[in-house]
């Protein structure tokens, strides 16, 4: 999704992910603008007492222009050292209706920007009336709106983060610095209400926060990928990423994290799983023309996991300029063990209506 961030200059100039980051929490809640790129990703599926489902997106982008060898003062208030962007989609799955958005600001004046931990600012990030907050005792506060759709949600983390990559590091390509910070909190009891059509309903239910900061990450042959985060029935936790190449392999930095539900986690590298589109189970956009695959099926092997991935509804497409792509909630049935379980979760997928430029800068 960094994708969506155009170009920078002076590269040198920006800190580089690599091993050895003194991992402090709640500090790395807030923003690390010494670092070209960095979001804050929410993802979750919430229902009412009667059972409608919905399904909710929620992203904001940080991407640095000014690097912090260039920050000299400036007397123009609308010079800005970072571009905020937005990006908000609800699915409506009881009604199977799909509603996206994006916000971009200048953050001249205010009116969009990012925290760091000495700030007296309980926003971490906000773009307009857009904003993601951490308030007293580590409840984490969502609140969007876009025509017809409001969000406003708290999420309070029931698992410490799980640091994702080796010991938070997760690279995306060959050589140093071409990787990210990323760590998930993975199972966060979410509260709240959503509003539709001028219809407030109170949820409950689960989400996903990823944060990931960097400065550079994939290579030029990386066309794209396809994520994954997934609560599972039996209490544990499932994140995977896949690359794709452009002559249509898997990239070996293809990698992924396994919690189990007793806290226990590891590192997934790509020969560790497999994450396969099921033949013929494909969606097609008139906006975009992508082709998106909208059922997958997962193995685990060491895990003894076999999981199916399917769409709850085929259209979850964010159609936006300059860049589409698919991101949508997900049920999923399988086995572990032996054992029947069910899932549910999230599942991103960038580079079917074009190939992407994503950090390579």
């Amino acid at each position: 999704m960094g994708s969506l961030m155009a170009g920078a200059s002076a590269q040198d100039t920006w800190q580089q992910a690599l091993p050895g980051w003194n991992w402090q929490f709640p500090r790395d809640h807030f923003t690390h603008d010494a670092f070209r790129t960095e979001w804050w990703y929410a993802t979750g599926q919430v229902h009412t007492a009667a059972g409608r489902r919905f399904g909710y997106q929620f992203t904001l982008f940080r991407r640095g222009v000014r690097p912090p060898g260039d920050r000299a003062p400036v007397a123009s208030r609308w010079v800005v050292d970072h571009l905020p962007l937005g990006h908000f989609a609800l699915t409506d799955i009881s009604g199977k209706r799909f509603y996206f958005d994006q916000r971009l600001e200048r953050g001249a004046f205010g009116r969009a920007g990012f925290a760091g931990p000495d700030s007296q600012e309980n926003r971490l990030a906000w773009v307009g009336d857009w904003a993601i907050a951490l308030q007293p005792g580590e409840t984490f506060t969502l609140r969007a709106t876009q025509p017809g759709v409001l969000l406003d949600l708290a999420l309070v983390p029931t698992r410490p983060p799980l640091l994702n990559g080796q010991h938070g590091l997760s690279q995306k390509s060959a050589g140093a610095g071409n990787a990210s910070h990323y760590y998930s909190l993975t199972r966060m009891k979410t509260s709240g209400t959503v509003t539709v059509d001028g219809t407030s309903h109170a949820v409950t239910g689960l989400s996903w926060l990823d944060r990931e900061w960097a400065t550079n990450q994939l290579g030029p042959d990386q066309v794209g990928w396809d994520w994954l985060a997934l609560h599972l029935s039996d209490g544990s936790d499932l994140m995977l990423y896949q690359l794709r190449r452009k002559d249509g392999t898997v990239d070996p930095y293809s990698s992924g994290t396994w919690r189990a539900a007793d806290g226990t986690s590891r590192h997934l590298k790509q020969g560790d799983f497999t994450l396969t589109p099921v033949p013929g189970r494909t969606w097609s956009s008139r906006k975009s023309g992508g082709i998106y695959p909208i059922v997958w099926q997962i193995r685990i092997p060491a895990e003894s996991l076999t999981l199916e991935v399917a769409a709850v509804l085929p259209d979850q497409e964010l159609a936006l300029d300059p860049i589409a792509y698919w991101e949508g909630a997900v049920d999923v049935t399988g086995t572990r063990l032996g054992q029947p379980l069910t899932a549910e979760g999230y599942l991103e997928m960038t580079g079917y209506s074009g190939p992407l430029k994503a950090l390579k800068q």
